[in-house]
């Protein structure tokens, strides 16, 4: 029984934190940091990591077919097919130039979601703010 309850709360399963170098970045400036992967209670296969910015859009949300969709600035893959062991943690250093964007004129932030394609068809998300200066 524990174990149905664990499992449906997703529990024990691989999990993904994007950390950034820091969080206010400039046009053409390097953006940096890392994706540490927190193995879970089994190995788990990880296919791809991939970093997308995101431009917010008010009323957007990934739940639901109302309002406009976020708007994808840049993507970014890093290699990774590896095992993640049971209880392991795997940091993955990244870096990438922010483009020169023509970003709507109410947007403060933008956001940069890290997506771990697993092996099995499950996959993990983690999302960071970054602020342009």
């Amino acid at each position: 029984m524990l174990d149905k309850i664990l499992t449906s709360i997703k529990v024990g399963e691989l999990t993904v934190d994007t950390r950034l170098e820091k969080a206010d970045f400039k046009a053409d400036e390097t953006v940096s940091g890392k994706v540490i992967l927190k193995g879970g209670n089994e190995d788990e296969e990880v296919s791809r990591i991939r970093l997308t910015l995101l431009e917010p859009k008010e009323g957007s949300s990934e739940n639901t077919d109302f309002g406009e969709s976020d708007k994808v600035l840049q993507m970014y893959e890093i290699k990774s097919e590896q095992v993640v062991e049971k209880a392991q943690s795997v940091e993955k250093p990244f870096e990438f130039r922010l483009a020169n964007f023509d970003l709507d004129k109410t947007t403060n932030a933008l956001v940069l979601r890290t997506h771990i394609t697993i092996g099995d068809g499950k996959d993990s998300e983690d999302e960071e703010e970054i602020r342009i200066q």
